[in-house]
């Protein structure tokens, strides 16, 4: 009696160790996963202002050819770096992403493993009891977390990983070379949405003009 006392002593103790484990794994990967977040919002403010910048001195230099050339090859260079540096951010919230739920996998096979030798203890001392049944309905219980941790993580990582980052880099071309990735029927959308240089000219009675040519 006194050593099944300890054997439930220890099967719960492992059980909540577990857990504890799979918790903390969970949130310092999620934590992490959104400082990289914050990290590639930061750095796409950032560059926006530069970019900013840079295009009203191009504007300005416009007539002095190397002031204006040299601009020119700083807002390529600078693109470079962006780019880089904005991949990598990427790159580590995938690989973060990858090992958060590499252990909690390790984690929730552990858990399996302790479930199922204490089911088969206590199917082999009581048989399809009452027991047996009640221990199973409380170690499904546990998995509540299990099943919630592994949802959140892919909550939180689902658009940023699909296509193998192949999204997270469309989103950033997009933001600064729009025509090449857009049809023509979808730049005429924008247009009309955010700019409808036409209607604003037949309403002010003058000749339209069309502002892409």
């Amino acid at each position: 009696m006194a050593d099944a006392m300890w054997i439930d002593f220890l099967n719960e103790g492992v059980s909540l160790i577990l857990l504890i484990a799979l918790g903390f794994v969970f949130y310092q990967g999620f934590k992490k996963n959104q400082s990289f977040l914050s990290e590639r919002e930061d750095l796409l403010k950032r560059y926006l202002l530069f970019r900013g910048d840079r295009q009203v001195r191009l504007k300005i230099y416009e007539g002095d050819e190397k002031i204006y050339q040299d601009l020119l090859k700083n807002i390529s260079t600078s693109w470079k770096n962006f780019k880089k540096t904005y991949d990598q951010c990427l790159l580590s919230f995938g690989q973060n992403t990858h090992k958060t739920r590499f252990w909690l996998q390790i984690i929730t096979l552990c858990l399996l493993l302790n479930s199922a030798f204490l089911f088969v203890r206590i199917y082999s001392s009581f048989g399809f009891k009452t027991n047996f049944f009640y221990t199973v309905v409380r170690e499904l219980s546990s998995y509540v977390v299990v099943i919630l941790s592994f949802i959140l993580l892919r909550i939180q990582t689902h658009r940023f990983l699909s296509l193998k980052g192949e999204a997270g880099r469309m989103d950033r071309d997009i933001l600064f070379y729009p025509n090449h990735l857009l049809a023509e029927g979808e730049r005429d959308v924008l247009y009309e949405e955010f700019d409808p240089l036409e209607a604003k000219g037949a309403e002010d009675g003058k000749e339209d003009s069309n502002p892409r040519q």
